[in-house]
Formats: structure tokens, sequence, C-alpha cells
């Protein structure tokens, strides 16, 4: 079984913990020049949809889980179940609301995304960095003023986010899915 250690950590990268297979889904170093570096994760339990922290020393290894990705397309949520269609056999795909977790939040109707897969079983998809999302409502825009001045938004699929002032309902934003968070106007189609 292949193992590495914290400081080859990546986002995306599935680990087997205690035999339980996790997703990173962020991590970042701390210490000091007295104190041995720490690695700080962010995991997903892939079976339970739950989220830890967990720390790790500089030199612990720990076992990676063997994942294999394929395209896939959203196609509906209903219920608890977020459907996909496999891209290559158009098999139907489920995914519970627990394992979609606060992805939930970029997914768009006939979107491909990369999907990960234990054991033949769909556990997770992937998002790319940043999402072009609809502002559904948000207050009038105003123009001129601060460019620090900001105001909420809500998003098609539910999220809100703080915008700037000259944004307004209707238009098409780009959104950091790591921060959540404002990232520029997208051009119009």
């Amino acid at each position: 079984m292949t193992t590495i250690l914290p400081s080859e950590f990546k986002r995306g990268a599935a680990l087997l913990l205690d035999g339980v297979p996790h997703l990173i889904e962020h991590c970042h170093t701390s210490g000091t020049a007295q104190t041995k570096p720490k690695m700080h994760a962010r995991l997903r339990n892939l079976k339970t949809g739950r989220v830890v922290d967990r720390l790790f020393a500089e030199n612990e290894r720990v076992a990676v889980a063997a994942l294999e990705t394929r395209r896939v397309q959203f196609s509906y949520h209903q219920g608890d179940t977020f459907v996909f269609l496999d891209a290559e056999t158009f098999d139907e795909l489920n995914l519970t609301t627990e394992l979609v977790g606060e992805r939930r939040w970029f997914l768009k109707e006939n979107e491909e995304y990369k999907a990960l897969f234990l054991e033949g079983k769909l556990i997770g998809v992937e998002l790319p960095d940043h999402v072009a999302l609809k502002v559904v409502e948000t207050a009038a825009p105003q123009r001129g003023g601060s460019q620090a001045a900001y105001k909420t938004a809500k998003l098609e699929g539910g999220l809100e986010v703080m915008v700037p002032l000259f944004i307004g309902p209707g238009e098409l934003i780009r959104v950091d899915t790591r921060e959540r968070k404002y990232a520029g106007k997208e051009a119009s189609e």
C-alpha cells in the first residue's frame, strides 16, 4: 500500500485513515522556528460525508486510497439525492446530500464534472477552482463609490456571497469554489 508524508498532501487527494477513505478538502502547515511543523487538514469521510479537522506530524506516513476518476454530468437534484450520468456508459449514479456537502452550491444541471470512484462506487465530485453563477437577488447596483464596499448577493443554487456594489441582479459572476468568495465579473455570453 502506498503511503505519503503530510508535506505531499494536496487538495483532492484520498487518504485511508483507520481503513476509512477520507478526501482532503483543505490543508496548510503551521509551526515556528522552535516547534516542529504540523499539517492541518480538513478531511471529508467518504463513507459518512462528515468533515473533520486533523493534525499530522511532519514524519507521519499516511496510506493513500486508490481512486478512479471519470467524467459525469450533473442531471438533477431530488430530495436527498443528487443524480449524475456517467459520460461514457450513461448509467445513472446517485450521491447523497451528505457526500456532496458544500459542493452543492456550485453544481449546475447539464455541466460535466470529474467524479471520484472508490472500488467502483461513486463517492464524490471535484469542482473547478472557479464557477460562473448568476446573481438571483441583491440590492440595486450603485455606480462609483469605493471599490472596497460590498453587499450580500444570493446566487443560483442558494449560496450567498459578498459582491461589489456595482453587481446587479441577473449578472454572471465568478465564484471561487474553495473560498466561496466573489472572484470577479464573468464576461457576457
